[in-house]
């Protein structure tokens, strides 16, 4: 009998592990990766046809051939499902809104089947693939506008899930009032990006001037001002060469590519400086700007249907010598569970995805459950979660054990809470996300930058990739303990030894982007004490870095060829590559190598604080700095820093808070998730109220 029961005891367990080995091997097999291949690419010239549709005459659209040409790229990415035409959806449905008079039958039946036969939600399933990218922030409310808008404008017609578009416009308006409504009580997940803002901002121009839901278009309203405020509160006023007064909007950030911190006149030049440039200046410097997201703004702009607020406005021309701004945007994710976001509810899935967490302990099971529900493993950015989609994982959710064991480095994507603290000065700014959940795996975050003119920033990281790979400035491959008061940041890195689970590369070091061509003058004299100085006009910075060990403090250039560091800028953003190049000095890519503990202090200062730029170095040069067991102690112009890594900050012995409430500065006092946001500054005002759909404007 015991013999019986071990023998049927042992071919269950194989049977068992038998199809866990089958399910496995079928997901390798035969859940492929889904691959568009686009035959026109591009978006033919519906950029200029956008950007000239005001002034071009009715004859140019009886040319329906002409326009069909004009469109096929557009159409094609479409119709294709190509990862971001979202992006061109978008703009295709405000050329068709404002066009559709005028165009002809043909034109317009190419428009709205391209519209009908295409997806706009994990669950609207109508049996294709796609490898699109739906959940980041801005994502988001691009794919549920352009639907609001399709189901709008055909509504009795079928769509290619079978569903009509009076169902897919209320459908899309669940998702954009739950963007709404997290984006007013959280903030935005993709904080102070000067990259990922005009991308919620033509989309929401779009909805706000078509949209026919008055209250909808009014909320709208209230998300967008609070995303002009986040951008006027994080800007610095500058007058350029030619005497042109510009803002440049440049803050540590949830997501950020290496122009966006590289300097305002990379990270905003084709960005938000236009729109800046609209609502500050009438748009006079760029009356020949034809960027599709920047038309969708101002087309809506200059109908009226929106204003910004005079008090935003004021922000952006404030000139208080010194300004101390704090904010918090975001959920961290025991907050995300404790909020009752996590589920399969749309506004469930939509706040844990847009925060781009799907590894992540807290949520693993819950992505699993929704990739299943939807059919979502042949999408391209989420096909290897096949290999975790085997059945005793999934029936007995054990997938969050899976995740807390291996911790991969994918939990890095997840955007969590910021406490961003900025500091700024008529000089230069500086601003930091404090604190920011040191050691774990990073993505595409910038949890520092000083600012010392519109054309050189500077910041260190741990870099995520070799740079062959192109993702060597973007990012970090662990997040720092970085934090920092008034005019100085001190940072500490844990320089990994090996590789996380799924990490591909690790970089064994430190480094600074410190483009010294881009100076007026430095000071390299004192890099075997592991200092540099740079001056931009009358601002000056300092980096200092150490090791717990034996380290070389060096530029690239110093140990790599001519074509090696040529070959690095060639893999980097095309504008910073210029201006770097344009310098006529190649270093810029400042290293600390050796020892795995790593500290670097920024210190930024003036001449109307320091006097000259070498009484600047001299006097930091006197200043008392160590480093030992990743605590730093630094004493600077009578402050004492004491900073050890993931334990404490303290300010002249007292601990520093850095959890901050949603807004704090002399704009707005406002707690996290509160139901009133008022701004205030130079007798003007603005009350916000999201539940009461308030907004009023003084």
């Amino acid at each position: 009998m015991g013999k019986k029961i071990r023998r049927i005891s042992l071919i269950v367990i194989g049977a068992i592990l038998l199809s866990i080995v089958v399910q496995f091997l079928c997901n390798i097999i035969f859940v492929k990766p889904y691959v568009a291949e686009p035959k026109l690419g591009g978006d033919g010239l519906l950029n200029e046809m956008l950007y000239k549709s005001e002034v071009l005459e009715d004859s140019y659209f009886e040319d329906s051939e002409k326009i069909s040409n004009n469109l096929a790229g557009a159409l094609e990415e479409i119709d294709l499902r190509l990862d971001c035409s979202d992006f061109t959806a978008n703009n295709v449905i405000r050329f068709y809104i404002e066009n559709k008079h005028r165009l002809e039958s043909v034109n317009k039946e190419e428009i709205k089947n391209s519209f009908l036969n295409y997806k706009y939600w994990f669950s609207e399933y109508d049996g294709r693939k796609d490898s699109m990218c739906y959940w980041s922030e801005n994502h988001q409310i691009l794919f549920a506008v352009n639907e609001y808008l399709a189901g709008q404008e055909w509504p009795n017609e079928k769509f290619s899930d079978g569903n009509n578009g009076s169902w897919h416009k209320e459908f899309a308006a669940e998702r954009i009032n739950a963007w709404m409504e997290q984006r007013y009580y959280y903030g935005f997940t993709e904080y102070y990006s000067n990259n990922y803002y005009i991308e919620n901002i033509a989309p929401m121009s779009n909805f706000i001037q078509f949209a026919s839901d008055k209250d909808m278009v009014d909320k709208m309203k209230i998300v967008m001002d609070i995303i002009w405020y986040d951008v006027a509160s994080q800007s610095y006023k500058y007058t350029t060469e030619d005497g042109k007064i510009r803002y440049g909007f440049m803050s540590a950030s949830g997501r950020n590519y290496l122009d966006n911190k590289a300097s305002d006149d990379t990270g905003n030049s084709n960005r938000l400086r236009y729109f800046i440039d609209l609502i500050m200046n009438n748009g006079e410097e760029y009356k020949e700007f034809t960027r599709n997201f920047y038309i969708c703004f101002k087309r809506m702009y200059e109908s009226g249907v929106y204003e910004v607020p005079q008090v935003i406005k004021e922000i952006f021309n404030d000139e208080t010598p010194i300004q101390v701004i704090k904010s918090s945007s975001g959920l961290t994710l025991t907050e995300l569970e404790s909020e009752g976001l996590i589920g399969m509810n749309t506004n469930q899935i939509m706040m844990q995805t847009n925060m781009e967490s799907f590894t992540n302990t807290e949520v693993i099971n819950n992505s699993i459950d929704f990739m299943n529900e939807y059919k979502l493993f042949n999408n391209e950015f989420l096909n290897d979660f096949k290999m975790v989609n085997v059945w005793p994982l999934t029936l007995f959710n054990l997938l969050d054990e899976v995740s807390n064991l291996a911790n991969p480095s994918t939990n890095g994507k997840a955007i969590q809470r910021s406490n961003v603290y900025t500091y700024q000065t008529p000089y230069y700014s500086m601003s930091t996300n404090q604190a920011h959940f040191a050691g774990d795996y990073a993505d595409q975050h910038n949890v520092n930058v000083t600012n010392l003119s519109n054309n050189l920033s500077v910041f260190t990281a741990q870099p995520a990739r070799v740079s062959t790979r192109g993702q060597y400035w973007v990012g970090y491959g662990r997040l720092p303990y970085s934090v920092q008061s008034t005019n100085v940041n001190v940072t500490i890195y844990d320089v990994p030894t090996k590789k996380g689970f799924l990490e591909p590369h690790i970089v064994e070091y430190t480094h600074a982007y410190f483009p010294v061509g881009l100076f007026d003058e430095v000071n390299l004299e004192h890099m075997d004490k592991g200092y540099v100085f740079g001056r931009v006009n009358d601002t000056y910075v300092m980096l200092a870095a150490k090791s717990s060990e034996q380290a070389t403090f060096r530029f690239k250039n110093d140990y790599a060829s001519i074509e090696e560091i040529e070959t690095d800028l060639s893999k980097i953003k095309t504008n910073v590559a210029a201006m770097i190049t344009a310098s006529g000095d190649l270093r810029y890519d400042l290293i600390l190598e050796g020892g795995h503990n790593h500290a670097w202090i920024t210190e930024v200062s003036s001449v109307l604080e320091d006097g000259s730029f070498n009484e600047f170095v001299n006097r930091v040069l006197a200043n008392e700095y160590s480093f030992n067991e990743m605590e730093v102690n630094y004493n600077s112009n009578g402050n004492k820093y004491d900073v050890k890594y993931d334990e404490y900050f303290k300010l002249n012995n007292q601990d520093v808070d850095v959890d901050y409430n949603r807004f704090e500065s002399v704009y707005s006092n406002t707690e996290r998730m509160a139901e009133e946001i008022v701004i205030s500054f130079n007798g003007y005002s603005l009350e916000l109220n999201y539940k009461e759909n308030k907004r009023k404007i003084k």
